[in-house]
């Protein structure tokens, strides 16, 4: 038998060492061939489940597509009714203050044929109790602040006469100077002033 040397135990040594590394090789290969076996089939499976969905996707977005296309004109249309619902509006807002201006200048005008009337009337007092020579009563006259205390449906109560001294209540009948008016009757009647 011949003895061995080291050359050829390094020798044994390697190609027992290279076997061993194919049979490895080989058995990492079968098992990454089996994995990529599973992700294959599990992505396969994946893409079965997602077609239904996927067509159900691809049909909606067919029936959409008729929609989509009345979009537009759905927008464009609502931009016109907000403009002229703008523009309506304005007009609304221009009428308002044509309005405020007319009932401002007839306010004005009632205001001045109050004025008038009151004149006429505070005139019309003076001129009668000059031809009858008695004096106006303080409540014959009614201004502008008296006339705004009443309101619409309420008359201005009448004032209670004054009491004259030495007056009894009843009519008494003297001595009447010619410029004096005779007392009326139901009425005060007046003191008679000696001369």
């Amino acid at each position: 038998m011949a003895t061995m040397d080291p050359l050829h135990i390094a020798l044994l040594v390697l190609i027992v060492a290279a076997v061993w590394a194919v049979v490895e090789l080989a058995l990492t290969i079968k098992k990454a061939r089996t994995s990529i076996d599973e992700v294959t089939r599990s992505a396969n499976d994946t893409i079965e489940q997602l077609q239904p969905i996927i067509s159900k996707a691809d049909g909606m977005v067919d029936d959409l597509q008729p929609s989509m296309k009345k979009v537009t004109p759905l927008l464009e249309s609502a931009i016109k009714t907000v403009d002229t619902a703008t523009v309506s509006l304005d007009k609304v807002n221009d009428i308002l203050g044509d309005v405020s201006d007319v009932s401002g200048a007839a306010s004005a005008a009632t205001s001045v044929a109050s004025g008038v009337v009151d004149s006429a009337a505070n005139a019309a007092v003076g001129l009668v109790s000059k031809i009858t020579g008695k004096p106006a009563a303080p409540h014959a006259e009614i201004g502008g602040a008296d006339r705004a205390k009443l309101t619409d449906g309420e008359q201005e109560p009448a004032p209670e006469p004054a009491p004259v001294p030495g007056a009894s209540g009843y009519v008494t009948y003297g001595e009447q100077g010619d410029d004096e008016p005779a007392p009326v009757a139901g009425r005060h009647a007046a003191p008679v002033q000696e001369a």
